[in-house]
């Protein structure tokens, strides 16, 4: 028998036992070496995520180790693995576009389905890539926010000695911040933390703006000679966010949504159409897996420096119940699983 973690209801999450799962015809049967907590698994486990039904196992971020493959691709017990969580359905109009990331009927491994969090787990070959051998296997839990981040950049165009503004440097502002770095792109981090900026700042950002601050919006104007900024990246979560992100946006300049924000945000549509904007939305991420790999596996020690806080699997409630502290401040939480 293996143990699972299961969010029966909000904010109450227990261990169950499971019999061994089976994999099918073309899917493999993994064991997790370490899981990585999202955004998306706070807000489950404190119940605002209306998608998500309880009971429900949660995460999607993991590295893994191969116990048994049950498809073509022949990988030896024991293979160090990532895996990509989104499940497209193929015949939407985003699927018969080629854009799987933001299928209408996607499922997204602990969301709309059972996630990772549990000694043994089943996935479907196709979404299984296998990690380079000579970096740490745990490292490759951030393959798939990391992913998500190339994504993001990518959305918003040819950046390269443009200013770019990330607003909001939690964990997934933090990532874009990452990737921008890689692009030529000049980086403002923008946020309300003093203390997100400083890691903003420590990872590539050349300018941190307090977005508390009443001389916020002069700042940024000041550096872009008054122009503002090319792209504007909202990953903050609210509303406020994105209304600043169109008001620091350039003309003819392009703002690009990641954060999920359900709070109705005041936007006049002049400001859209006399800066001729272009608003985008990012979703998940589109082929970034073996880009991701690569990039950590290239240098292991700066990506390190995202996780803030290590729990053994044994203490997986605490760790959840830190996401919930704004008290305590953390960035990426991992949870290992033993040997």
């Amino acid at each position: 028998m293996h143990k699972r973690f299961v969010i029966v209801d909000k904010c109450e999450g227990v261990f169950l036992e499971q019999a061994e799962p089976q994999p099918e015809r073309a899917q493999v049967l993994c064991k997790p070496i370490s899981v990585g907590l999202c955004g998306t698994d706070g807000l489950i486990f404190s119940g605002q995520m209306p998608a998500v039904e309880y009971p429900r196992i949660p995460c999607h971020e993991v590295s893994a180790l191969v116990v048994s493959d049950n498809s073509d691709m022949s990988l030896d017990d024991g293979t160090a693995v990532c895996i990509n969580p989104y499940i497209s359905c193929g015949k939407c109009h985003a699927c018969r576009l080629g854009r799987f990331n933001c299928c209408k009927f996607n499922q997204t491994l602990g969301v709309q389905r059972d996630g990772v969090l549990r000694e043994r787990f089943v996935v479907d070959a196709d979404r299984v890539h296998v990690v380079p051998a000579q970096v740490n296997p745990g490292l490759f839990c951030l393959a798939e926010p990391l992913a998500l981040a190339l994504h993001i950049v990518q959305r918003a165009g040819d950046i390269n000695g443009r200013w770019c503004l990330v607003a909001g440097a939690g964990n997934v502002g933090k990532l874009v911040i990452s990737i921008l770095r890689t692009t030529g792109a000049k980086i403002i981090a923008w946020d309300i933390s003093q203390q997100r900026l400083n890691e903003a700042e420590s990872i590539g950002a050349q300018v941190s703006v307090n977005a508390a601050e009443q001389t916020a919006e002069r700042h940024v104007f000041d550096v872009t000679d008054g122009e503002g900024v090319s792209v504007a990246f909202d990953t903050s979560g609210q509303s406020k966010s994105l209304e600043d992100c169109i008001r620091l946006a350039a003309f003819a300049g392009r703002v690009v949504v990641v954060s999920h924000s359900k709070q109705i945000s005041n936007i006049l549509g002049s400001d859209l159409v006399f800066k001729e904007l272009e608003v985008v939305g990012s979703r998940n991420s589109l082929d970034k897996f073996p880009k991701a790999v690569e990039m950590l596996a290239a240098e292991p020690q700066y990506w390190q420096k995202l996780i803030s806080h290590r729990f053994s699997f044994s203490d997986a409630l605490e760790a959840f119940r830190l996401m919930q502290k704004n008290s305590v401040p953390h960035s990426k939480i991992v949870i290992d699983f033993p040997d």
